[in-house]
């Protein structure tokens, strides 16, 4: 079972912000996600985020911007927006969308009108402030997807693959919850 503790909540919230689109705002941040990287108390996930980190310090932003548009953007095979993996286009995807909004709206969460409920590092930022146990085992059924999804980074040598490794953990706690 998932215990979403502060430290907990910290490792989530850094996630979201690595897995977010690399603009001049996240350029401005690097040293404060620094910080809040040293903070994570686990050595492998600490590790694991200041190798991405090393990453966004060591390229141009343009080069960022332009490796992630390439590798989440214009690559469906490794799409942040989940339910894509789920369903593709079919007509339950937007069911399932549909259920995160719903899910976003009962928690009290106001979510961006940018990204689509599905997109990845809005999950992971509405996890660590989320309180309601449905959202844990709800959100725990796209464990498989989160997995496809890092294994495609890992053979692709993406600097993101290990942030995916976490959040596969994160994901196999939450899918315990429901068995």
């Amino acid at each position: 079972m998932v215990v979403i503790n502060e430290e907990n909540r910290h490792l989530l919230k850094v996630l979201s912000a690595l897995l977010q689109y690399p603009d001049e705002e996240l350029v401005l941040l690097l040293d404060e996600l620094k910080e809040a990287v040293g903070e994570i108390p686990q050595e492998e996930h600490r590790e694991k985020c200041v190798n991405c980190l090393d990453y966004l310090e060591n390229n141009s932003l343009i080069h960022l911007q332009e490796e992630y548009t390439a590798t989440f953007d214009l690559n469906p095979a490794t799409s942040l927006n989940l339910t894509y993996h789920k369903w593709g286009d079919a007509r339950e995807r937007g069911s399932a969308l549909s259920d995160l909004n719903y899910l976003y709206h009962t928690a009290g969460y106001d979510s961006s009108d940018d990204d689509l409920p599905d997109y990845l590092p809005l999950i992971l930022e509405f996890l660590s402030i989320t309180t309601l146990a449905d959202s844990f085992l709800f959100l725990g059924q796209y464990c498989d997807q989160v997995e496809a999804v890092g294994s495609r980074l890992r053979e692709k040598g993406s600097p993101y693959a290990g942030l995916f490794e976490i959040v596969l953990d994160i994901f196999r706690d939450l899918r315990g919850n429901g068995d």
